[in-house]
């Protein structure tokens, strides 16, 4: 069977769907990335050894991939579209992300595919502009299986769409890899192992502010907030905000940096990539970790801070009923206005705890194996559905 996967080729999520749903079905795996940047070498040899056939405007040698204008814009929508000429008749066509490029290139491809799934990410779902909602309807008579990630965004869509698609819809989530990870060294290593790796000193309680560079995470707010807490509060704390991911906005990164340098606190920003096995270090070395972005569809590292046993502080606009059904040791709060007095109270509750606890309702949830046969059985529904497409 011929399985075609739309998508960013570069991304974690869909390598270890390749990987871990659809290589052990030895399918013929065609992924086409919507990405301009080079696939990621790794990746790509990974890609290479498997048989998968990557098709990507990255490796057709273009000129100006990296310009933003409006001309290079529309000429580069243009080559992604084109290389549907290079992609066969398949017999699943997988979007992940249902942006706006996909959805024009599924719509002028309807012939090459006999079924279609559909799969929302989260962040793609919040386009809701008249044009993109009707060019979303289109698809969607067309897919077999409309899926989402999380529960949240499961209600979102019948709050856009209706009830018109629910036979299609259903919740497949992605594994988080972190999660293995952490429970490999909740066997192998203590605590006061994982807080050595990032130099907590003894004593200090650990405070993570967000996962990555982007602008969203709000870092700089978060460390002026803590800059203005009782000296008594910030001489207990070592603050760690992570920026190795995401890092395209320099006027953000200077800003949290400035803002790391007047926060009054032991803090370090971390600006290097490392081996997963020391990143998932910091969900267990964290004592209270601040999830304070715009908008999330159920992060990696928001799973990973909480398996770990990290006391969470999130905003109250982020909503998870996932979470509040397992209830998850998770605070929220109502705006960055009470974060200072939140933090302040957290600090002077927290005892250091040299155990590691992890919190098992979302290692069932998102573990590798739980997630495989969410999918699994998904596929298996399309492919027992009757008929074609739509």
């Amino acid at each position: 069977m011929k399985y075609l996967v739309i998508g960013d080729a570069g991304s974690i999520h869909i390598f270890n769907f390749v990987k871990t749903v659809l290589l052990p079905h030895g399918y013929e795996v065609h992924l086409l990335t919507l990405s301009v940047e080079p696939v990621r070498a790794n990746f790509r040899e990974f890609y290479r050894k498997n048989g998968i056939i990557v098709h990507a405007i990255s490796e057709k040698r273009y000129r100006g991939l990296d310009k933003k204008d409006r001309f290079h814009r529309l000429l580069n929508l243009v080559r992604k579209l084109k290389l549907m000429h290079d992609v066969p008749k398949v017999d699943i066509c997988h979007v992940h992300s249902v942006y706006k490029t996909a959805c024009v290139m599924v719509l002028r491809n309807n012939n090459k595919f006999k079924k279609l799934i559909l799969s929302y990410w989260g962040g793609d779902i919040e386009d809701k502009s008249p044009s993109v909602v009707k060019l979303r309807k289109k698809c969607f008579e067309y897919a077999d299986a409309i899926t989402v990630t999380v529960r949240e965004t499961y209600e979102e869509f019948h709050r856009i769409y209706g009830a018109s698609f629910s036979e299609k819809l259903h919740i497949c989530r992605f594994a988080t890899d972190g999660l293995e990870c952490i429970k490999k060294l909740s066997v192998e290593k203590s605590r006061e192992d994982c807080r050595k790796t990032y130099g907590i000193k003894t004593g200090q309680i650990c405070v993570t502010v967000g996962y990555s560079a982007y602008a969203a995470q709000h870092q700089d707010k978060c460390l002026e907030i803590i800059s203005l807490l009782p000296a008594s509060i910030r001489d207990k704390m070592c603050v760690i905000v992570p920026m190795q991911y995401g890092r395209y906005d320099e006027g953000y990164i200077e800003r949290v940096r400035k803002a790391a340098e007047l926060s009054g606190t032991d803090c370090r920003i971390l600006d290097k990539f490392v081996p997963i096995e020391i990143s998932a270090q910091l969900a267990i070395a964290t004592d209270i970790y601040l999830h304070l972005r715009d908008t999330d569809a159920f992060s990696n590292a928001l799973k990973e801070h909480i398996f770990a046993g990290s006391h969470v502080i999130k905003g109250d606009w982020l909503k998870y009923p996932e979470l509040d059904e397992m209830k998850a040791c998770v605070e929220s709060i109502p705006s960055f206005d009470s974060l200072g007095e939140c933090l302040e109270k957290a600090v002077e509750e927290t005892k250091i705890q040299n155990k590691i606890t992890l919190f098992d309702p979302i290692y069932e949830l998102y573990s590798t194996q739980a997630v495989k046969k969410q999918w699994n059985d998904l596929i298996e529904f399309v492919i027992r559905g009757r008929g074609g497409k739509g």
